[in-house]
């Protein structure tokens, strides 16, 4: 090895050895910001167990829960990322400060999703099984009726979209009910085989649509919000600031 290289590497030691306590604090905080996203990540993986639409109403329950202990884990790593000092003044404060706006957002929205979701998911989910065979006897128009009645019970859904979801739903509803109350007049007036009977069947199979279409609207809704809440630079610039003054060299 030439002096001049030992020099060079003993000169990057020494610098390496003065540098690195003061990159440390740094380090430490963006250890902890990565915490943050792991949680992120441990709630996303939870709340795509939500949309299992056969699961169970226990099976449901548990995996609210399960998001809901996700949720309480991305709050207090949060937490503990605010209370690192280079992220309470400066530069580091101004960025976090945007970063956390927007996590704060985000953990709002998704706290008005669960609890939104705990309230009518289990209303509609009992809908949903009678929904499989309509028909126009008293039987169905009852269990319809029904469905819409439930509805118009339910109070406390914070989320905007759930709170349309519920609205339009019971609105089909009602509407399914005329029409299918209509079918049942006309039948035993006229017959199935009168043009009014079949025109009235068709309303039914087009109200029966509608329910489909009012729930790929609500889903629809939601993806938007929740990419427009998602659309943000701050966690990267935070990210970025932490990871270029952990550096060494």
């Amino acid at each position: 090895m030439g002096i001049l290289s030992a020099i060079i590497i003993g000169a990057l030691l020494i610098y390496g050895i003065l540098v690195t306590p003061t990159r440390q604090p740094y380090r430490d905080a963006l250890a902890q910001y990565e915490n943050v996203g792991r949680a992120n990540a441990t709630l996303t993986a939870a709340g795509a167990s939500l949309n299992a639409s056969k699961a169970s109403g226990e099976e449901f329950e548990k995996n609210i829960q399960t998001a809901q202990k996700a949720l309480v884990s991305l709050e207090k790593e949060n937490e503990a990322l605010a209370k690192k000092d280079v992220l309470k003044e400066g530069e580091g404060k101004a960025k976090y400060d945007a970063y956390n706006a927007k996590l704060q957002e985000y953990i709002t929205y998704n706290e008005n999703i669960l609890a939104s979701m705990l309230i009518v998911r289990p209303v509609l989910f009992e809908c949903n099984k009678g929904m499989t065979d309509i028909t126009d006897g008293p039987e169905s128009i009852v269990a319809i009726r029904s469905c819409s009645a439930e509805l118009a019970k339910l109070e406390g859904i914070t989320d905007a979209d759930y709170k349309v979801l519920v609205i339009s739903f019971q609105d089909d509803y009602d509407n399914l009910a005329d029409i299918l109350e209509q079918m049942a007049a006309e039948k035993a007036a006229n017959g199935e085989n009168s043009a009014q009977y079949k025109a009235f069947a068709s309303q039914r199979d087009e109200a029966l649509e509608q329910l489909s279409t009012t729930s790929s609207e609500f889903s629809k809704s939601v993806q938007q919000h929740r990419n427009q809440i998602l659309t943000t630079d701050t966690e990267k610039v935070l990210g970025d600031y932490l990871k270029d003054n952990s550096r060494i060299f």
